[in-house]
């Protein structure tokens, strides 16, 4: 066997590389996980390349790693056994727009930028997650579960159909573009059970090679509100308040430092003087117009947002910390991906280490409160943590984010936030804490808790990837 021969027959020598500084990029990401190199990376042009690369690593009993982005965070697309990565982003063709139908078919590589800079034309966006980096992959961003900035349930499933290349080098189909002669076509229910499966896999259980992808209009007019909140057991009740009146579409926590750090243009001393300024946590709240009177139903919502504040004491302003045009700057950054090319976490010391998982609006206090004193365990200043409260399905729930930033450059620094990411992990998952995306170390944690999980998903695993060649390593193996 010739690895890289054998590779270059199915995707071309040019679309092969096994070049020792290509490959140490692919070895590791931003996270904490293990490096590791894989033996070559591959570049598929389409479905039946990746077919072939995935027929030869079952046949040869080797890894396969996939990816599509170039960016990573969590150590999801790092290769735990090496072996072949399948980098897809050169799959990156935007398949179709149908605003009729309010949906767009993507191949794995279309990013974030690329995908709503093409659908503006059409006055669309996808739903997005908080300043997702610009060379996020659209389709993996949802695979995974992001969540996004509309706490609308009607908006909470991105996901809608799409074609996958299964463990063994079979192709299927999920949602109705399983049925005969409806390959790409979904309905408003499209997202059935089946199609769960692979969402949060980890590129364990197959390759995406295009997805149909929810796609909203733009409003034709939005109103920016911010509500200061002084303490982190202050931030539920206005979020309860506002999510039972139904109004606005994005709404989201941030506390000073992440507002800073996403504002800022004139590093250190703005952003120095802003987190200073800025309220310790910010409410803010877009007000949305739609296709349909605009102007009155951002008016009504308005008047109902000000009697809420009024009845419950919160303030509601066309700014914080004394920042003009606040409004403005926050609203070209909403749907669109982080476009500066540092990106806005690691603006601060250079690399940042989230830990996020799901719990409900009335509990986010308890892990703030955690947080902060297991930081000052470790030496850690807490203001230097940052803190993103995102509400889901109408504040049912939330998913909280704290981020961790140190200089990776500074192995004092960073062993000291390792230490503190792990310990934090665990004593939010002894908390209760919803951890529903288990990268790397977050795995042992969650399945040595859930036996029961465990032992149904090897069994999946064992059915869908009988020779354990796809991204093995992850999940419970």
């Amino acid at each position: 066997m010739n690895l890289k021969q054998d590779l270059s027959e199915i995707v071309g020598v040019e679309h092969i590389s096994d070049d020792p500084e290509v490959l140490e990029k692919y070895s590791k990401d931003f996270s904490f996980v293990q490096p590791r190199r894989p033996s070559i990376v591959a570049h598929p042009k389409n479905a039946e390349e990746i077919q072939k690369i995935v027929r030869y690593a079952n046949t040869n009993s080797i890894a396969v790693t996939p990816r599509s982005s170039a960016i990573g965070f969590y150590g999801a697309g790092i290769p735990s056994q090496g072996g072949i990565i399948i980098d897809c982003s050169r799959m990156n063709k935007i398949l179709e727009i149908d605003p009729r139908n309010k949906k767009v078919k993507v191949e794995p590589g279309v990013t974030y930028a690329q995908v709503q800079e093409e659908l503006a034309k059409h006055g669309m966006y996808v739903a997005n997650p908080l300043l997702p980096h610009k060379a996020k992959s659209v389709l993996t961003s949802t695979m995974e579960r992001e969540p996004i900035l509309i706490t609308k349930s009607e908006y909470s499933e991105v996901f809608l159909t799409s074609e996958v290349v299964l463990p063994t080098g079979d192709m299927y189909w999920t949602g109705t573009a399983l049925g005969k002669g409806m390959k790409g076509q979904n309905f408003p229910d499209a997202l059935i059970p089946g199609t769960r499966l692979w969402l949060g896999a980890q590129g364990t259980l197959g390759i995406m090679t295009w997805a149909n992808l929810k796609a909203e209009h733009l409003p034709l007019l939005d109103k920016l509100f911010f509500i200061p909140i002084s303490k982190a057991e202050q931030i539920a009740e206005p979020v309860y308040a506002i999510q039972r009146k139904m109004l606005g579409n994005e709404c989201f926590v941030l506390n000073a430092l992440n507002l800073a750090m996403i504002i800022s243009e004139k590093w250190p001393d703005e952003f120095n003087a802003l987190r200073d300024s800025l309220p310790p946590y910010t409410i803010i709240l877009c007000l949305s117009g739609l296709n349909r009177l605009p102007e009155e139903m951002v008016g009504y919502q308005e008047e109902a947002l000000m009697d809420l504040a009024k009845d419950l004491h919160f303030d509601v302003k066309a700014t914080v910390g004394g920042v003009a045009g606040l409004d403005a700057t926050i609203l070209k950054m909403l749907r669109k991906p982080w476009q500066k090319d540092i990106y806005w976490k690691h603006q601060y010391k250079g690399a940042c280490h989230d830990v996020f998982f799901h719990t409900t609006m009335d509990r986010v206090h308890e892990f703030t409160t955690m947080m902060g004193e297991l930081a000052a365990v470790h030496g850690y200043p807490t203001r230097d943590i940052g803190v993103y409260v995102q509400p889901l399905e109408r504040a049912r729930a939330a998913f909280c984010q704290f981020g961790f930033h140190c200089d990776p450059s500074n192995t004092r620094e960073t062993a000291v936030v390792r230490k503190l990411f792990l310990e934090a992990s665990q004593r939010a998952i002894n908390m209760g804490g919803f951890f529903t995306t288990p990268y790397g170390p977050w795995a042992d944690m969650v399945y040595s808790r859930t036996a029961q999980y465990t032992a149904v998903l090897k069994i999946v695993k064992s059915a869908y990837d009988p020779n354990n060649v796809m991204n093995p390593g992850k999940l419970c193996f």
